[in-house]
């Protein structure tokens, strides 16, 4: 129906079709079909009964632990109130103000949030917000990828429960909720991408992830991940046209992430594309004291056990782009010196990032760490099951859309670990992994129509 069409005494009715419409579009931009505007649209009690749940376990977390009035706070608070008060993004850091120490979306976000008069809560009520808004998108892809509603809600109970997931969104101003929602919205653009290669996905593609690593640099390794995957589960005679698209998803990326990489190339007179504390970041994962954590223990970091002679040399250096050279030199003389001590610590790393380090949880109460461990294995169970599934009864789109999922995790957690790992790096991408968990009734027995009719088509996914 178009506005014109509309007589001006029946506006609601025209309002409700064009609303229709819309959510018609957004529905099919999930399920990788053309919307149908002859039908209507209908509102799913589903989607709004997991909305509801996943945002009241986030406020009841945030009540229970005094959040609102105590949230924990790290340094893009710091970053946010200096840019207010017209120091610019600096932060104070060994010894010297940082100016690229940190991706600046998030920073950006809470200076907004305090510019329109909010405080750190309503930057808690926001991120518990976008990541009620993340369970549904999991749902809805998990509902895609098995062609059943039972898998989408089964993977979005498990994402609307994620203990790690939770206690970031509700307790602490930190960037993680918008990051593990950018790893998953790039999953999904990809899909979208290789069901219809139109210039405008390709062109979304490539902004999803630029916007992603000004949260997270990480975000950028799905550029070629993505394209791998894309060129690798086509006809070989569509590869001329996928390569331009992918030219194209790389050319908007870079266009997002240049402001900033150009404010810092002129500031430190030097090519900077997102920080220099990712120079600190690779030591602290590659030096004699490492663990493959921050922490030695609970009450030392591994930066702690730096000599006092050492750490003298490195608060007296001028600038952040001396002191970053400095870690870089120390981690790479540590490898050259070392080079079976680094094979194995980046083997142990990729360990902990799936499992557990003897540090996991050293900042929490037990009883939490053994309620996320409980909550893992069994996402890890039905994730096995979900992978099974698809590997031997699945469809062929959906194994391609599964092997996007395995590439990407398999990729981030890679190169997570030539860093250094912590619990909170996988629960940015455990959402893809509950993903593959909703299907493990289907990786069970998967019929083909149930007698209630589960079985969903593509097309009616929203």
């Amino acid at each position: 129906m178009k506005w014109g069409e509309c007589p001006l005494t029946d506006g609601m009715r025209c309002l409700s079709a064009k609303i229709d419409e819309a959510l018609l579009t957004v529905r099919a931009m999930v399920s990788g079909t053309s919307a149908k505007p002859g039908r209507p649209f209908h509102w799913r009690p589903d989607w709004l009964g997991l909305f509801v749940l996943a945002f009241g376990l986030r406020l009841a977390a945030a009540v229970v632990t005094d959040a609102f009035r105590h949230p924990q706070l790290y340094e893009y608070e710091d970053l946010a109130r200096a840019m207010l008060a017209g120091r610019g993004f600096t932060y104070g850091h060994w010894g010297i103000f940082y100016q690229s120490y940190a991706p600046p979306l998030y920073a950006w976000f809470c200076a907004m949030v305090y510019l329109a008069g909010g405080t750190v809560g309503t930057v808690l009520v926001v991120q518990m917000l976008v990541s009620a808004g993340h369970v549904v998108l999991v749902q809805s892809l998990a509902e895609r990828l098995f062609q059943q509603r039972a898998a989408g809600l089964i993977a979005g109970l498990l994402m609307a429960m994620n203990p790690g997931l939770i206690i970031y969104a509700s307790t602490k101003a930190h960037p993680l909720t918008f990051d593990a929602l950018f790893f998953t919205l790039v999953l999904w653009q990809f899909w979208r991408l290789r069901d219809q290669p139109r210039l405008g996905r390709a062109v979304a593609v490539g902004g999803v992830i630029g916007l992603g690593v000004l949260s997270r640099a990480t975000v950028g390794v799905f550029v070629p991940l993505g394209c791998l995957w894309l060129l690798a589960t086509s006809a070989r005679q569509d590869w001329p046209k996928l390569l331009g698209r992918c030219v194209v998803v790389g050319v908007c990326a870079v266009a997002v992430v240049a402001p900033w990489t150009i404010r810092n190339t002129l500031i430190h007179h030097e090519f900077v594309p997102i920080v220099t504390e990712d120079s600190h970041v690779f030591w602290r994962g590659n030096n004699p004291a490492a663990t493959g954590t921050s922490h030695i223990d609970a009450n030392h970091l591994v930066i702690d056990a730096l000599p006092a002679e050492a750490e003298a040399e490195l608060r007296g250096l001028p600038s952040e782009m001396a002191q970053s050279r400095w870690f870089q030199r120390r981690a790479f003389e540590f490898i050259e010196a070392n080079p079976g001590a680094f094979a194995r610590l980046t083997l142990r790393k990729l360990f902990y990032f799936w499992w557990f380090a003897p540090q996991t949880g050293v900042l929490y109460p037990v009883l939490w760490l053994r309620g996320y461990q409980v909550y893992y294995v069994l996402a890890l169970l039905l994730t096995g099951l979900g992978l099974w599934g698809i590997v031997s009864r699945g469809r062929a789109r959906a194994r391609h859309e599964c092997l996007l999922i395995v590439t990407l995790l398999v990729g981030l957690s890679g190169l997570q670990s030539l860093y250094y790992v912590e619990a909170r790096h996988r629960w940015a991408v455990e959402p893809l992994v509950l993903v593959l968990a909703g299907g493990s009734m289907v990786g069970l027995s998967r019929a083909g129509t149930t007698r209630r009719g589960e079985r969903v088509e593509t097309s009616n996914i929203w």
